[in-house]
């Protein structure tokens, strides 16, 4: 009965069976009346043609809804009982309107397999006279189409339209399977072009905006030596990005690992906040860093970086003009946390569950110039996740929001999995 849950166009394909049904009863009824008709119980006539008028309306009304095709055995089953009475208001001894339950057995042969083969044969045989099972005591070789042919011939017929119906449906499964890999594929190969394009993003602006201060400081060696050096090392990230999906395109796979070293963390964080001074000018945000200590961890320094630059180009890039942030540094045993701080203005308590969503960004990310995707805070936590640590909001009001990242320090050994970026979704502004 799952059926009609699996396979498009079957209410149509139900229907049409259906009106065939009616169609062929109204035929039959027709010849009958005409032929013999001081020989019909109108009685029982009725009701089994009643049984089956009733049948094709529920049908015609309510073939889609999902009730009625959850129960949709049931209706060739009554039509099974409704030409057994018809047949049997003409002669119980004559085939002719029985005839007509070749069509709900092979449909529900074809469409519902061995099982409603058998529950159709059951049903035939208790609404069957008994003088039709007494002819096989006393077989008489005139009865011999009526007794061996007819119901031969109908489970043949419906044997082969169970079979037929079986490998269609297998066929369809295969089909449903092999589309479903594709799709998966074509998703998995969107998302890794999505998160690599967003990680470039950030790189690429530091480059752009420091190259420009270059131009402008010319006459300043050690100016154009710092502005050069953090061109450098972006270029480098972006440089392992690329490597990265270069890799994941020639695997065929969306999967990033991770490369584990000794690093210092503080470093990171310089890196980032160097890459981000350049924005941080524009818009006249200072960029405070109180963490002063090296906090050493077996980390992907590429990944954490990335997380850094998410954390410090969004607090920057939707802080108020002038405003300011803190990156700060606690201790607890073998953890380290990195809290970002700034002075913009805050997120919504209704967004704040939501910031680490698929592609979600606040309403008043949304609002503001600033142009973004929603993948950058699921990244980030995703990569903390992956390095036995996490990301998430502290705090958020008016006067601004607080990131706090949360890394296992050198000496622990945290067993991550792949970085999959079709898990790499979410993100506060992007």
């Amino acid at each position: 009965m799952g059926m009609a849950r699996h396979y498009e166009g079957y209410a149509r394909s139900l229907l049409e069976f259906q009106i065939v049904v009616f169609g062929a009863l109204l035929v039959v009824g027709t010849a009958l009346l005409l032929s013999r008709p001081n020989s019909l119980d109108p009685m029982l006539y009725g009701t089994g043609a009643g049984l089956i008028a009733l049948t094709t309306l529920a049908t015609v009304l309510g073939n889609r809804t999902v009730l009625f095709q959850r129960f949709s055995l049931l209706v060739p089953l009554v039509d099974i009982v409704g030409i057994r009475l018809t047949a049997l208001a003409d002669d119980p001894m004559l085939s002719g309107g029985a005839l007509l339950l070749m069509l709900p057995i092979i449909w529900i042969a074809y469409s519902f397999g061995p099982w409603g083969f058998v529950i159709c044969l059951a049903l035939v045989a208790a609404t069957s006279p008994s003088s039709f099972f007494a002819g096989y005591a006393d077989f008489d070789s005139k009865e011999f189409t009526r007794l061996v042919a007819f119901p031969l011939t109908m489970v043949i017929m419906s044997a082969a339209a169970g079979v037929s119906g079986t490998r269609i449906r297998r066929k369809r499964r295969e089909l449903a399977a092999q589309t479903a890999l594709t799709e998966q594929a074509v998703r998995a190969r969107d998302d890794l072009i999505e998160a690599v394009t967003h990680e470039l993003r950030t790189p690429l602006t530091s480059i752009l905006g420091n190259a420009e201060l270059v131009q402008r400081a010319s006459e300043h060696a050690q100016t154009v030596e710092r502005r050069a050096g953090v061109i450098v090392r972006n270029a480098e990230q972006m440089e392992t990005i690329l490597a990265d999906l270069l890799l994941a395109r020639s695997t065929g796979t969306s999967q990033l690992e991770l490369h584990r070293a000794a690093t210092d963390i503080r470093v990171l964080i310089d890196h980032s906040h160097a890459a981000s001074r350049a924005a941080a000018d524009a818009r006249q945000v200072t960029i405070d860093v109180t963490a002063a200590s090296p906090a050493w961890a077996e980390v992907d320094p590429s990944r954490i970086r990335q997380v850094l630059d998410n954390l410090l180009t969004n607090a920057v890039k939707y802080n108020r003009v002038g405003g300011t942030v803190t990156v700060s540094e606690t201790r607890d045993g073998d953890t380290v946390t990195f809290a970002i701080t700034d002075s913009g203005c805050g997120i919504a308590a209704a967004d704040r569950a939501r910031v680490f969503e698929p592609y979600f960004r606040t309403e008043s990310a949304r609002l503001s110039t600033q142009s973004g995707t929603g993948l950058g805070l699921g990244i980030s936590r995703d990569i903390a996740q992956r390095h036995g640590g996490d990301l998430r909001l502290a705090h958020s009001s008016a006067a601004g929001s607080r990131f706090e990242l949360t890394l296992p320090l050198a000496g622990v050994t945290v067993a991550a999995p792949p970085l999959s970026v079709s898990a790499l979704q979410g993100g506060r502004h992007g």
